[in-house]
């Protein structure tokens, strides 16, 4: 019982891996163009890597504007003032499109994850087949 588990297990790492999203680099014109709130990765010029994102940790989230020439980015945080106080912050950073190199963003890919399930089914059945295929001895009967 404990072989079909892990075939099962092993089946979904693999599909984990292969996974059903792909990047794609775009210009900072398809970026405007694109639903408010599309979460994207951003490289400056200056070699610094932004993840706009809605969904964060630590009581950390964003929000941005997209203008034709630039880029605002609100930053809002907890900020520990004292031992016992916290305080909320807002960092506003801008930049111009010019000082972004690449913007690269994550979309659903089709093709991927049909070859992903496919491939995961012929393993986990290849799997199955080897292992009630195989001849146990039992000592002492």
């Amino acid at each position: 019982m404990k072989k079909y588990i892990s075939a099962v297990l092993i089946s979904c790492l693999l599909l984990e891996f292969g996974g059903c999203y792909s990047q794609r680099e775009i210009t900072y014109e398809e970026f405007y163009t694109l639903p408010k709130g599309q979460e994207a990765e951003l490289n400056t010029k200056d070699g610094k890597t932004i993840k706009l994102t809605s969904d964060s940790l630590k009581n950390n989230y964003m929000y941005w504007w997209k203008s034709s020439d630039t880029l605002t980015i609100y930053s809002t945080h907890l900020e520990k003032v004292w031992s016992t106080a916290l305080m909320e912050v807002t960092d506003t950073i801008q930049y111009p499109k010019e000082d972004i190199s690449k913007i690269v963003i994550t979309e659903f890919d089709k093709s991927r994850t049909i070859l992903g399930i496919a491939g995961t089914a012929i393993l986990v059945g290849l799997i199955i087949y080897g292992i009630s295929t195989m001849e146990f001895e039992m000592e002492g009967w």
